[in-house]
């Protein structure tokens, strides 16, 4: 379902990459029209009756089509993307238990990610402390003075002691609550 969902996104994100070449394809068709009419505003006001023949017939094709044209490709696009929106929507709603059931390892792996986290936090900080006394022992041993000794970080051993205070505080998997209290925790 996920791989599903995955194909119906890429369809999203393709249609809108189309609608913005359509959008910047239409931007120059307007700028195209925009300079035929500054030259021939240009070409009045020099008198140059040629150039102004010219570029009428010139703004007169990119508004008799090319801009149609463009307007109706842009539109096509953005009807594209919406299709493909309400699509990835559709199938999301209609769909929603399995692809939440298929992200069950993901959240269980992260609840047991986040619990090894924290008790590696205080392991880590234990064995520096072993190191540190180690060494603060041997400075003493051979008369030397420990103060240059660098302590542990105050933030993490904060972060230390308020994950130890936590102690039992069950993390809850990134699932919504009804799917959280009925599966993915009883499957751990």
């Amino acid at each position: 379902m996920s791989d599903r969902l995955s194909a119906l996104s890429a369809a999203v994100t393709a249609a809108k990459e189309r609608a913005r070449a359509m959008e910047l394809e239409h931007g120059q068709v307007v700028a195209m029209i925009a300079a035929a009419r500054d030259g021939i505003v240009e070409a009045h006001a020099v008198g140059d009756d040629a150039a102004v023949a010219r570029l009428s017939k010139d703004r007169e094709q990119l508004e008799g089509g090319a801009i149609r044209d463009a307007e109706e490709r842009l539109e096509g696009a953005r009807v594209a993307v919406s299709r493909a929106e309400v699509e990835v929507s559709t199938y999301a709603a209609s769909n929603i238990e399995g692809l939440l059931r298929e992200r069950h390892p993901s959240a269980r792996a992260a609840v047991k990610a986040v619990a090894a986290s924290v008790a590696a936090l205080g392991q880590a900080q234990g064995k520096w402390d072993t190191v540190q006394a180690d060494v603060a022992a041997l400075l003493r041993l051979a008369g030397q003075n420990t103060g240059s000794l660098p302590r542990f970080p105050e933030t993490l051993a904060t972060l230390v002691r308020d994950a130890r205070r936590a102690g039992g505080v069950d993390v809850p998997a990134p699932l919504p609550a009804p799917l959280k209290a009925a599966r993915v925790i009883a499957e751990d």
